[in-house]
């Protein structure tokens, strides 16, 4: 049953992902809606990203709203919950050790969740970033490959007649 789930999971995504390919939207929009959705994902936003995913989706025609969606598949509590421990180290890589932890006051207390917020927001446009440039280049490939077909399929008619 464990085997089962990622499985399940891959599949779910690589469908949506497909559906994503074939709607209206530039490859562009696709994967800006996408790169968009992984950078509102990453955030610690306490489950708050999906009804901003859903405002968004509402106020833009431009924002594909299956990319958008799709990127909290990528980005669920399993990945999410190491991403905790990469954002502090990040935050203290920038800002330096959290000094005096110890106390446990309030200024430590923003201390830590400095460093945190920083390095979400690091990892946040660097996998926004990552997220977009795949996206867009599995949707162009798509898209290219199914002209190729449809052309294939044109000219095999064309020469039987």
């Amino acid at each position: 049953m464990i085997r089962s789930y990622p499985s399940r999971y891959w599949t779910r995504f690589y469908s949506e992902l497909r559906a994503a390919f074939r709607e209206e939207h530039t490859p562009h929009e696709i994967a800006g809606s996408f790169s968009i959705g992984v950078f509102i994902a990453v955030l610690p936003s306490m489950g708050l990203g999906l009804l901003v995913f859903l405002y968004l989706a509402r106020i833009s025609r431009r924002i594909s709203r299956i990319a958008i969606f799709s990127s909290a598949l990528v980005i669920n509590p399993l990945v999410k919950a190491p991403m905790y421990v990469a954002a502090f180290w990040i935050g203290a890589w920038i800002f330096g050790p959290v000094p005096g932890t110890v106390g446990g006051t309030l200024a430590d207390a923003i201390a830590v969740a400095a460093r945190m917020i920083s390095g979400f927001v690091v990892i946040a446009f660097v996998t926004a970033a990552i997220g977009y440039l795949v996206v867009y280049v599995l949707v162009t490939e798509h898209r290219k490959r199914d002209v190729e077909i449809v052309e294939e399929v044109v000219d095999d008619d064309l020469l039987a007649e």
